[in-house]
């Protein structure tokens, strides 16, 4: 609802040559267009006045409107109305009625003549008469007379909130939303240019710009918010950043930094892995601190990993891949030159063979001992004694009981 009335005031008051039907009953270049709907603001034919934007002839339509003369007199010769009445309001020389489509989209309830809730970009100057126009454009540049003070609007913008005093010259509206490519600035009396001319919205500040038109958005300091619009391969040069082209109606296409995918990554490739870039895969390269810190072998994560000549940890002390043409240890706790004996070469990875398993050191492959330890002897020995006794005085008790019987 909102980007609705966003659309109709960014092309309302746009002033035009009058076109079809109002080509005939306006007079010349008496047009203005609000949405899509052209509205006279002055009729061709003396006793013709503007009622919701269409040419009429004094009847019923007018009476109902309560369309008169500025004097209260009834039109005569007049081409527009200087004051009406009831639920209808004076809007550029005619009458509109808040139960009209138009009129709906300039005021939502006008009592006697005068709106007193206004639309969506739109704004009612306090102290209005029904002589007067009682409901103004958030943008309006032409200044208007409204019981003797002085209305204009704040260039650029699309929603405000009324003047609260009528001291000023002109008196102007607080503006609390500005077109795309502004922002509310001086405490709303002013639509400022974003810096960046293909920013889109820079909510709070000229250089904080929240989305880019058409280029990727890179946060360039995160502390204050200031940003840039940049192109796909600026985003990426250095490889700190990746662009994300998965962008939202709010924020649109960003420059992400790598660590906003993967905790503690200083440097990142990115790859979409569909036709419509609906999912990007990010793999970390490098992590911050990169002498202590490692990335796992598929990027998704960083790792404390001081081992020489490893390039690549798992968990944390835990190689994964070695650098230098060097192999992995057993134990994974080290970068060695060949595999030991009893290994095996996988990938270049030292795994130790069936029956093997790292040493102490981690370096070497030594056999896995199947014996029991003397503790676990010694348990087993205990708990045979016990059934063994149990067994004989079972058998015991049954022969005597049985010679006795």
């Amino acid at each position: 609802m909102l980007l609705t009335s966003f659309c109709f005031v960014l092309s309302a008051l746009a002033a035009n040559a009058c076109t079809d039907d109002q080509l005939n009953t306006c007079d010349t270049n008496q047009c203005e267009t609000l949405g899509t709907t052209q509205i006279c603001i002055q009729c061709k034919t003396a006793g013709h006045v503007p009622i919701n934007g269409v040419c009429k002839q004094q009847g019923d339509e007018v009476s109902n409107a309560g369309c008169k003369n500025n004097a209260g007199a009834e039109i005569s010769t007049e081409k527009t109305c200087g004051q009406c009445d009831g639920a209808y309001f004076l809007y550029k020389g005619g009458c509109y009625g808040t139960n009209n489509e138009i009129g709906q989209k300039l005021c939502t309830e006008a009592t006697g003549g005068i709106c007193t809730a206004a639309a969506t970009g739109y704004f009612v100057p306090p102290n209005a008469q029904k002589t007067d126009q009682s409901v103004i454009s958030c943008f309006e540049e032409t200044q208007l007379t409204v019981n003797t003070k002085n209305f204009k609007g704040v260039p650029k913008c699309l929603i405000c909130d009324p003047p609260t005093t009528t001291t000023a010259n002109p008196n102007l509206p607080t503006c609390t939303v500005c077109e795309d490519g502004t922002f509310v600035d001086s405490d709303g009396a002013v639509c400022t240019q974003c810096s960046d001319v293909d920013c889109a919205k820079c909510n709070d500040g000229a250089n904080k710009c929240t989305k880019c038109k058409t280029k990727y958005l890179k946060i360039t300091d995160a502390n204050t918010g200031v940003s840039e619009c940049v192109d796909a391969d600026t985003c990426k040069a250095g490889n700190s950043y990746y662009q994300d082209d998965t962008g939202t109606i709010e924020n649109g296409k960003l420059c992400r930094k790598c660590d906003e995918s993967v905790t503690g990554c200083n440097k990142c490739t990115s790859t979409p892995i569909s036709d419509v870039r609906t999912t990007t895969v990010i793999k970390c390269t490098e992590c911050t601190s990169p002498d202590a810190n490692k990335p796992n072998v598929a990027g998704t994560g960083c790792f404390t990993c001081s081992i020489e000549n490893c390039s690549n940890c798992s968990e944390n002390g835990i190689c994964e891949k070695c650098g230098s043409s060097k192999k992995v240890s057993p134990g994974k706790k080290s970068c060695i030159e060949k595999c030991p004996e009893n290994s095996t070469d996988t990938e270049s990875v030292c795994v130790c063979n069936s029956g093997y398993g790292p040493d102490s050191a981690g370096t070497g492959c030594v056999t896995v001992s199947t014996n029991l330890s003397t503790g676990a002897i010694a348990g087993i020995s205990v708990a045979a004694i016990v059934v063994v006794g149990g067994l004989v005085g079972f058998l015991c008790w049954w022969f005597i009981c049985r010679g006795k019987a």
